[in-house]
């Protein structure tokens, strides 16, 4: 196993990851815990959970951040990084591979995605009590849904890792 030193940089990254997880934790925890099983009140057949709006905030949050981290490191990385790149002879073997990885695990998650999605095209989905056999519709669903969890699972392995990682 090759054993890398993680920068100050690293660091507060990790610092950050576990407090997303953290605070995500609690909201989830909350939200099936308290009140979830509230009936709906037009058709008691559904749940009316309590925090839903808690979650769609969480999430709100969470793209926001995203989208201003992913702005902010392209900016940095277009203008700052590339002198300390060239600056720096030694390539260090994460930079060598974590490019083509996240690269790659977006590429095969969009393929697989794509994949399912053309399979299934003409399954008749259940949407608030009404069928929707939208061809388009149900490629972009199937897309969605198989890309976020082929994500969400590469997302998941990297955090254990780095969190299993040696620290010095």
């Amino acid at each position: 196993m090759v054993i890398i030193e993680k920068t100050k940089e690293q660091k507060i990254s990790d610092m950050v990851l576990y407090a997303i997880m953290a605070v995500s934790a609690i909201i989830l925890v909350v939200f099936f815990a308290w009140g979830y099983d509230t009936p709906y009140e037009e058709n008691p057949d559904f749940n009316a959970p309590l925090f839903t709006d808690g979650l769609i905030i969480l999430q709100a949050v969470l793209i926001a951040g995203a989208a201003v981290a992913t702005v902010a490191g392209a900016i940095n990385s277009l203008t700052v990084g590339r002198g300390k790149a060239q600056a720096n002879d030694k390539v260090n073997i994460a930079d060598k591979v974590a490019g083509p990885i996240a690269w790659g695990t977006c590429f095969v998650s969009l393929v697989i995605g794509t994949i399912y999605g053309i399979t299934f095209k003409d399954e008749q989905m259940i949407i608030n009590n009404k069928a929707w056999q939208n061809a388009t519709e149900s490629f972009e669903s199937d897309l969605c849904i198989w890309s976020i969890g082929i994500l969400t699972l590469g997302t998941i392995i990297a955090a254990v890792y780095s969190m299993l990682g040696s620290k010095k």
